[in-house]
């Protein structure tokens, strides 16, 4: 064997020459498999001489010889080469094979950047201090509260927070008519304002209509004019429950108010601590990636552009979004760039997991793949068997270790906590900086 390594950029392109019974054995299993399989015309399924069956799967012998010695001999040919390709994704150039016995082809892939590693102690970063104030625990109680109010009918007339019952009677320019009975909350947005205002003040019995109402298709475009009959079925006011004993039993939030008000306290400060952690981990990343000016692979950066634009999708449909190809080109520029950084920042967190002699136990990967189980409600086993048959462990593993060279960046950081007040007025400073940058 004899391997030839041209370097160029990131891209490594290897040519490999082979001669002799290694080739000649891939070649003739390779042979022997058309040969079962092939259908050629005048010949039995499988009877084909082995003559034609090479002629006629010439360019597919030579592919399928390169591909298979690959496959047995790449990891031999990067170790001896000191070579680590970033992904799986390997092309092939030319191809030659000579009597069935000498090989000659080309291989091309993508390595890891090469750069120092810079220090990454003592970096300054700033965030809001974690308290949580009697307000805070307020505002909470009043969500809560907001989020348990009941409807009860009532003989009034409709102003803003009833609850209505109506029947709708549409009738568009053209004769089409729609009719349907329709639950809403005035003032929630749930129908269009004219009618929401010719609804406030009529009672459960009375009638609307509404002429000339304008129709829109789902771009937003007006396609007619339509006339709107309402009966109003019943009125429904809003009760709101009072925060005592009884209910926080009901909601299962502590058997008193004072055990729920501790409980809400304890939630807050859990979701501060939580964006306190995603903030700082922020900033440092940002801090890191601007540290350091290195090309990156092309194929990691389109595999995580791919993946950006592929959630950027699925959050779109999730708001009843269907995303089109304009929104798509829209956002590409910005997501390339975020994908640079976040391919940057992974070649860098592997560095410094390497300095700092960081490893994955199989117990931390134990923990990761039992709590991946529990998000999609599976089984740990069932989960395990999945990743390991799409080749994923590996990714996995490199995601904890990226993640345990963070925290250790954010345990040699110089974290500055800031009171609300400061956190504020640094924000609105860096508002002020940034209007001024951009105009000019």
């Amino acid at each position: 064997m004899n391997v030839v390594v041209e370097s160029k950029d990131l891209v490594r392109t290897l040519t490999i020459e082979d001669q002799g019974e290694k080739v000649k054995e891939i070649v003739e299993e390779i042979i022997r498999e058309l040969t079962k399989n092939a259908e050629i015309k005048g010949f039995r399924k499988g009877q084909a001489p082995k003559s034609i069956v090479k002629a006629r799967y010439k360019d597919l012998i030579k592919e399928e010889t390169a591909k298979q010695y690959i496959g047995k001999y790449l990891n031999e040919i990067l170790e001896k080469e000191n070579l680590k390709p970033v992904t799986q994704e390997i092309s092939f150039g030319e191809i030659e094979l000579e009597n069935d016995e000498k090989l000659k082809f080309k291989v091309e892939f993508e390595v890891a950047p090469e750069f120092e590693l810079k220090d990454y102690e003592n970096i300054e970063v700033e965030t809001l201090k974690v308290e949580v104030t009697e307000e805070d625990i307020q505002k909470e109680i009043d969500s809560i509260l907001e989020e348990n109010i009941t409807y009860e009918v009532a003989d009034k007339a409709i102003e803003i927070g009833d609850e209505v019952e109506i029947e709708y009677h549409i009738v568009a320019e053209d004769g089409s008519e729609e009719k349907d009975i329709f639950e809403a909350v005035i003032g929630a947005g749930m129908l269009r304002k004219e009618i929401e205002d010719a609804l406030i003040g009529k009672k459960a019995g009375d009638e609307v209509k509404l002429e000339n109402v304008p129709l829109y298709n789902p771009e937003g475009k007006e396609i007619g004019k339509a006339t709107v009959n309402i009966k109003i079925l019943e009125v429904r006011q809003e009760v709101k429950p009072e925060f005592n004993d009884e209910f926080v039993k009901s909601i299962e939030l502590g058997e008193n108010v004072e055990e729920a008000r501790q409980k809400i306290k304890e939630i807050i400060e859990n979701a501060l601590q939580i964006a306190r952690k995603r903030n700082i981990e922020d900033q440092i990343l940002g801090k890191l990636a601007q540290d350091y000016d290195f090309p990156v692979p092309v194929s990691l950066l389109e595999i995580e552009a791919n993946a950006l634009l592929n959630r950027y999708e699925s959050q779109l449909k999730n708001y009843g979004i269907k995303p089109n190809r304009d929104m798509i080109e829209a956002v590409k520029p910005n997501m390339i760039a975020s994908a640079e950084r976040n391919v940057k920042i992974m070649f860098i967190l592997n560095k410094i997991a390497e300095k700092e002699g960081l490893s994955v136990s199989e117990e931390e990967l134990n923990a990761k793949i039992e709590e991946l189980a529990k998000l999609y409600d599976v089984s740990t086993s069932d989960m395990k068997a999945y990743l390991q048959e799409k080749g994923m462990i590996e990714g996995i593993k490199s995601d904890i270790l990226r993640q345990k060279a963070l925290d250790k960046v954010i345990e040699k950081a110089n974290i500055k906590e800031l009171s609300k007040e400061e956190y504020e007025a640094k924000l609105k400073e860096k508002e002020n900086q940034a209007e001024e940058v951009s105009n000019g």
